[in-house]
């Protein structure tokens, strides 16, 4: 199963005398929001990332970045899916319409739920609504901490039934033909251990007092369905899941190492690493006069310039960092409509338009067409 969230859901950090301890009150609020860029691979870069223990230098000013996404915290009641989860104090969206719910307690950040529309991760075209409530919450931070806390271990556990119609895509219910139903679960180990704390520097130049913390996650999603003659779950069927093009089910480890900024309430960088801890890609606080690949190098990476496509109220459009107008016009060439996308991913609705194919066009900041296509819209 494709993954469903990126979850950074993290804690803060506030000083007391030299060491960095994390508490409630540091915790990022409704409101906030935060740009995050990419480096899709840093083995060939320098990177300071220090060692254990405390007083560390932690360099990451040649981090690079490839494309960039917003981070922001929500109130829940005002989101899809939030009124699912009453007792949550924040909503974080970090892939656009996809939403951690999270309760931030005295001595814990938990998340209690993921929500939101998930056709794009699901790789649905539209729009597909779901919540996945936490039989067993996520617990990812507990408060105070600080380098001589002990490592956090949780288990976690996400999981919801829907009705089938519009979950998997067209032509699973050939070869599965009696399904009526879908159980999803999501299981996550999370181990996480914190082992420095010291002054980082960011690709922007800023410094931050940092904790460091070392995090293992494994998560294992698993997918069942309801056979609407004998009413019994079984396993899907191995066509059905090639289809889909699905793993079921997945098993998957990532490791981590996350740098946790006093200044900026919120983690500043997040290493992917291989299992001896070597960086394998990062994200990381940036902003667009970082970002400069381009829509030529989004395309020559195979990516898609927009999704989901075909789509029903809105767009993504990917951008590489660069400025661009985006234009819709009919398969005549008349213009419908036209945006500004500063950022990479940025969503652009797309003010009613009915079902049918369209143009879009694309140009840089000098107005030169740099790319064009054909926009689905499907409702």
């Amino acid at each position: 199963m494709k993954k469903l969230i990126p979850l950074f859901v993290l804690g803060t950090v506030a000083s007391a005398h030299s060491q960095v301890v994390i508490d409630q009150a540091d915790f990022a609020t409704v409101g906030t929001t935060i740009t995050f860029g990419d480096d899709e691979d840093v083995t060939n870069l320098t990177l300071d990332v220090g060692t254990v223990g405390s007083g560390q230098t932690f360099d990451f000013t040649s981090l690079e970045t490839d494309g960039l996404t917003d981070v922001g915290f929500y109130d829940p009641a005002t989101v899809t899916g939030g009124l699912d989860f009453p007792t949550a104090d924040l909503a974080v969206d970090q892939i656009g319409g996809v939403f951690a719910f999270t309760t931030v307690g005295v001595s814990t950040v938990d998340i209690i739920g993921l929500g939101g529309d998930l056709a794009g991760q699901l790789g649905i075209p539209g729009s597909f609504t779901l919540s996945l409530e936490a039989d067993d919450p996520w617990t990812l931070f507990e408060f105070p901490a600080s380098l001589s806390s002990p490592t956090l271990l949780d288990t976690a556990i996400f999981q919801g039934r829907y009705a089938a119609g519009g979950l998997l895509p067209a032509g699973v219910e050939f070869v599965w033909p009696d399904l009526d139903s879908v159980w999803v679960k999501r299981t996550i180990f999370y181990e996480a251990d914190i082992v420095a704390d010291g002054m980082l520097t960011d690709p922007l130049g800023d410094t931050h007092n940092a904790i460091m913390v070392k995090v293992i996650e494994n998560s294992l999603d698993s997918l069942w369905g309801r056979d609407s003659v004998s009413g019994m779950w079984e396993n899907p069927p191995s066509a059905a899941l090639a289809i889909a093009g699905i793993e079921i089910p997945s098993n998957d480890t990532v490791y981590r190492t996350r740098y946790i900024s006093k200044e900026l309430g919120y983690y500043v960088v997040d290493l992917t690493t291989d299992d001896q801890g070597t960086p394998q890609s990062a994200t990381f606080v940036s902003d667009q006069t970082q970002c400069c690949t381009g829509i030529e190098e989004v395309i020559a990476a195979g990516e898609s310039v927009l999704y989901p496509n075909p789509t029903n109220d809105f767009v993504r459009v990917r951008t590489g960092g660069d400025i661009y107008q985006f234009n819709v016009m009919d398969m005549s060439g008349k213009l419908l409509q036209t945006s500004r996308v500063t950022i990479d991913g940025q969503a652009v609705e797309l003010n009613g338009l009915s079902n049918g194919l369209y143009l879009y066009q694309m140009l840089d900041e000098e107005g030169k067409v740099a790319h064009t296509g054909r926009l689905s819209v499907i409702k």
